[in-house]
């Protein structure tokens, strides 16, 4: 039986699906990629948690392309500085508000630098541990996990 997809670009794919002898199909399922989660395997088979907004990642786990970079982030006056970082902090959502204010700014980075020492690059050995660790960040930092 050969099966024919179309795709959201436009482009097709056809698959040549053997029939068991004497069945004939009932329906197709077509599962839908899972929604972005803040769960991560890593390259290791480590796994980790964070999530990646325009801002600074939000988790304790960090994946290695962060190292080298500073975990608590520049301060407000500094940010306004950096060209790529100045540029998110004019974002605004479909209401017009900004995504930042110093406020808020001053106080993730205040955070950051209190639980400095919970920041990590090494991976956990099992989903839960990952999980857990990413709850822990959101409890300290008084965050809900998004949706």
């Amino acid at each position: 039986m050969l099966i024919r997809v179309t795709w959201s670009n436009g482009t097709q794919s056809e698959l040549d699906v053997s029939v068991p002898e004497g069945a004939t199909p009932l329906r197709t399922s077509f599962q839908a990629p899972a929604p972005p989660t803040a769960l991560h395997r890593q390259e290791d088979g480590s796994w980790a948690c964070w999530h990646k907004g325009p801002e600074i990642l939000r988790g304790y786990c960090q994946p290695q392309w962060m190292l080298g970079r500073s975990l608590c982030g520049p301060d407000w006056s500094e940010a306004l500085q950096d060209t790529g970082i100045a540029r998110c902090l004019r974002m605004v959502d479909e209401l017009g508000h900004p995504y930042f204010t110093e406020e808020a700014w001053t106080r993730d980075r205040e955070l950051r630098i209190l639980h400095a020492r919970k920041f990590h690059f090494h991976g956990h050995s099992t989903e839960q541990e990952a999980i857990d660790c990413y709850q822990d960040f959101l409890r300290d930092f008084g965050e809900r996990e998004l949706v």
